[in-house]
């Protein structure tokens, strides 16, 4: 067999092969097209793909639930899902890139203190991280927010003031079973104006908290403490790499390293 026959019997049998890999990944489309078919027909398996999409994808380099205040002209890496600009001083959440005038929420936890590099070359700057889930229309939207500089001083008078509650006698209450509200509000200082967010505690009639009554909820929000603290201890164990750098840059804004940072307080809850 010359050299022109070889070559063609083996684009025949590359053909060959082909034909039935092609047929092969036909069959293969059919069957995955069959299935989707089949959860979507089943109100409740289709119900259990969706809440359960991100499950085990954490380290894929998936973006973190940043909630973060929009500044114009300084976050410019904010934009709505319809492409616009998020109002200045609004709360810009990214994972669903909407925005929030004032935000209703259950802080879950607070982190300690530590230090990271910031922008401007500013260096060894103090932060804090608040773990917290938005209610939001019977929704329940998690989320992360980095403070630093006069951003802090708010949070730690919210530490002082829910205190009164998560140490009160015969029956603390847990912070994080307190429902707050975030409003942001503009201040000046010696670097020019910058956005801080306001903490308040919601109360009911006759001037006592709003607390969560339902054991079900209760039980899935402490549930989202131990996970949350258990991401941030990983994210500040980790800052010094390229991941944790890359998470602490996308929380923040520039207007958080104009500011002069406050000096570490413990937080009295």
């Amino acid at each position: 067999m010359g050299g022109i026959e070889k070559a063609r019997k083996v684009a025949e049998e590359i053909k060959a092969k082909n034909r039935v890999e092609t047929k092969v990944k036909e069959e293969e489309k059919k069957e995955a097209i069959n299935a989707l078919v089949n959860i979507q027909d089943n109100p409740e398996l289709a119900r259990m793909f969706r809440d359960n999409a991100g499950v085990g994808t954490a380290n894929l380099g998936g973006q973190s639930p940043l909630l973060k205040v929009h500044t114009t002209g300084r976050s410019t890496t904010n934009q709505l899902a319809d492409g616009s600009e998020p109002n200045n001083g609004w709360f810009f959440y990214k994972p669903t890139a909407e925005q929030f005038e004032t935000v209703e929420c259950h802080i879950l936890t607070i982190s300690k203190g530590f230090r990271a590099d910031g922008l401007n070359n500013k260096k060894n700057i103090f932060n804090q991280i608040m773990a917290g889930v938005i209610v939001n229309n019977g929704d329940l939207k998690p989320f992360l927010t980095y403070l630093t500089g006069t951003k802090l001083k708010k949070m730690w008078e919210f530490g002082k003031e829910i205190g009164k509650y998560t140490n009160a006698k015969p029956v603390p209450i847990p912070m994080f079973a307190i429902k707050v509200k975030l409003t942001t509000e503009k201040q000046t200082t010696d670097y020019g104006m910058a956005w801080v967010i306001n903490f308040e505690i919601m109360k009911d009639d006759k001037d006592f908290p709003v607390v969560i009554t339902d054991p079900g909820q209760f039980q899935f929000l402490r549930d989202q403490v131990d996970s949350f603290e258990d991401t941030i201890a990983s994210l500040i164990a980790v800052r010094s790499t390229e991941e944790a750098d890359e998470v602490v840059r996308q929380a923040k804004t520039e207007d958080d390293f104009d500011i002069p940072e406050e000096e570490d307080k413990s937080m009295p809850f």
